[in-house]
């Protein structure tokens, strides 16, 4: 009984190295877009089907520049902003916009403003970009409470600071508490911050 015992394992070796196996794989399940339940803030990954209607897409990735100038923020980063705004809320943090969209002209008037302010085009750039390099003419950046709110507005900034990430949002600028881009995708580590623009 032994033998036969010994030659059958012996022959599933052999058979084992003329035909061998590779190895199952995990395969890795493709993230459709994130769902932020509108009532709380609260996210999930979603890699069947869409979004639920009691929530809002937030996008499967970072968010870039669409292929046409907008006319206002772009829709996922509104969507972002509106889903951290309502987790903020029920942490006792308000948070609004108080600069987001710019045109190019709007955009274009700060930097030369800040040109006079700061003395040069290289100091102003640190605070304002001049047109062609901000993405708030691109409709892919926000203030927070900048101006407003006090010492309140800058603890609810911080909030976001601390949990932007998870809907895809980072402040960019050591200089600036209150710009933030969506730089992320929701739920991964934001990169670390610049020190000023320019």
């Amino acid at each position: 009984m032994r033998m036969k015992r010994s030659k059958f394992v012996f022959g599933l070796l052999v058979l084992a190295l003329i035909f061998p196996t590779s190895p199952v794989s995990a395969k890795e399940t493709a993230i459709l877009d994130y769902c932020a339940n509108k009532a709380t803030g609260s996210v999930r990954k979603v890699t069947k089907g869409t979004c639920a209607s009691a929530e809002i897409s937030l996008g499967a990735q970072a968010i870039s520049h669409p292929k046409t100038r907008p006319t206002d923020l772009v829709p996922k980063l509104k969507a972002r902003y509106e889903a951290a705004k309502v987790a903020a809320k029920l942490k006792g943090h308000t948070i609004s916009i108080t600069s987001g969209y710019r045109s190019l002209a709007r955009q274009k008037y700060l930097y030369e403003r800040a040109i006079k302010r700061h003395g040069s085009a290289a100091a102003a750039s640190k605070w304002v970009l001049p047109p062609e390099k901000s993405n708030h003419p691109w409709g892919t950046a926000i203030d927070i409470n900048y101006g407003v709110g006090g010492a309140k507005g800058k603890k609810a900034a911080a909030w976001l600071e601390a949990n932007g990430y998870k809907y895809g949002l980072c402040r960019r600028y050591t200089n600036e508490w209150w710009h933030f881009e969506p730089l992320v995708t929701p739920g991964q580590k934001c990169p670390a911050m610049e020190p000023y623009a320019s």
